[in-house]
C-alpha cells in the first residue's frame, strides 16, 4: 500500500508538472479543481486536485519553473528530477527514485484536460471540472 501511495504521488507530480514565467507562457493547465484518474496494474484510482493559480502558473512556465515546482513534490516520494522537456503542448518530466528506478512521465495538455504516459507503462489523465471547492 505504501509504495502504491508513493507510485501515486510520483505520478501526479510528474502528470501535472507532469513552473519565472517567460513573457508568454503557454496555457497547459487553469487554476482550479481537477479530476485525476491513474490506471496502475490493471486499476484505476481517481481523486480530485485543486490546482492555485500558484500551481498553475508554474505548470505553465518554462522547464526551470516546471521543475522547481516538481521537485519538493517528488522529495516527499523519494524521487529527484533529472530533467525537464518542453515542446509546445507536451512536457516530458524525467525523474529517478531512491530504488534507482528512473521514470520519463509525457503529458500532452488540450486545454481543459491532459494526458500523461510513464515509461513503466502508466497512463494518468486529467479534466478540469471548475473552481475548487471553498476550504
Amino acid at each position: 500500500m505504501a509504495s502504491t501511495r508513493t507510485l501515486w504521488a510520483c505520478l501526479t507530480i510528474c502528470s501535472t508538472a507532469v513552473l519565472a514565467l517567460p513573457a508568454h507562457a503557454a496555457q497547459r493547465v487553469r487554476a482550479g479543481q481537477w479530476q485525476v484518474s491513474m490506471e496502475i496494474a490493471g486499476r484505476t484510482l481517481v481523486r480530485p486536485m485543486c490546482l492555485t493559480q500558484a500551481d498553475a502558473d508554474a505548470i505553465n512556465g518554462d522547464a526551470a519553473s516546471i521543475k522547481a515546482y516538481s521537485e519538493p513534490h517528488n522529495a516527499k516520494a523519494g524521487c529527484k528530477v533529472l530533467d525537464v522537456k518542453i515542446d509546445g503542448q507536451q512536457v516530458t518530466v524525467r525523474s529517478v527514485c531512491a530504488n534507482g528506478k528512473e521514470n520519463v512521465g509525457t503529458t500532452t495538455y488540450h486545454g481543459d484536460r491532459y494526458e500523461t504516459t510513464h515509461s513503466g507503462g502508466v497512463k494518468s489523465q486529467g479534466k478540469w471540472l471548475g473552481a475548487c471547492a471553498p476550504q
